[in-house]
């Protein structure tokens, strides 16, 4: 059982830290040269970036959030690609009509998101950890740590499909493959799945154990 509460432990360790891995990645095309990645994390605490995402949103039944890729690749870009991606972007914005207070109530929905998922994944680790620690296994405790990480992977697979939604339309807008998945994009859902199936498998050898005893 100590193994597999480790296990559990790393695994919602890895959850919480992958909000801060590049999530996506812009550049190897031709469009973008210099290659730049950005995390959940980030994406939160820049505000032009937000405001390209909620441009994107309201102009999209797919959730556009390509639009943040414009403005990661416009810098990068020279000649008439460089004023063509400088016009889509401002026109992204001319027609959602994005004020300030969107944006930073965007801004604020991302940053809870991500300290959301900081804070579950604290939590559930917290109930295994004293455990653990202690050298006693309470079911209570282990069937919330099962809960919160039912709830984390649930959270983190939605981030992973929007995500994927991201660098769909990215592409497609664009006309080439210049944003593509970052690492944290995989390990997130990665992570909080295995956590799910490991205290699973915490729960059923205290079960078992009790049984015995």
């Amino acid at each position: 059982m100590r193994l597999a509460s480790w296990i559990f432990i790393v695994c919602a360790v890895v959850t919480a830290l992958s909000v801060f891995m590049p999530v996506l990645a812009v550049g190897g095309s031709t469009i973008v040269l210099k290659r730049q990645t950005l995390s959940l994390h980030g994406a939160a605490e820049n505000r032009k970036l937000v405001r390209k995402l909620l441009a994107a949103s309201r102009h999209s039944h797919a959730l556009k959030l390509g639009s943040v890729a414009l403005g990661k690749a416009t810098p990068h870009a020279g000649g008439r690609t460089k004023d063509y991606l400088e016009d889509a972007s401002d026109a992204y914005d001319t027609v959602s009509g994005i004020s300030d207070d969107d944006v930073k109530q965007a801004g604020r929905g991302l940053l809870a998101l991500t300290w959301i998922l900081i804070g579950l994944c604290a939590a559930m680790t917290a109930l295994v950890f004293f455990d653990v620690v202690g050298g006693v296994f309470h079911r209570g405790r282990i069937i919330g740590a099962l809960i919160i990480s039912l709830i984390v992977a649930a959270l983190c697979v939605a981030v992973r499909i929007g995500l994927g939604m991201v660098v769909f339309e990215a592409n497609d807008e664009l006309g080439a493959a210049a944003v593509s998945l970052g690492g944290g994009a995989l390990v997130m859902p990665l992570a909080a799945i295995s956590a799910v199936l490991f205290c699973v498998g915490l729960l059923v050898l205290e079960i078992r154990s009790r049984r015995v005893a």
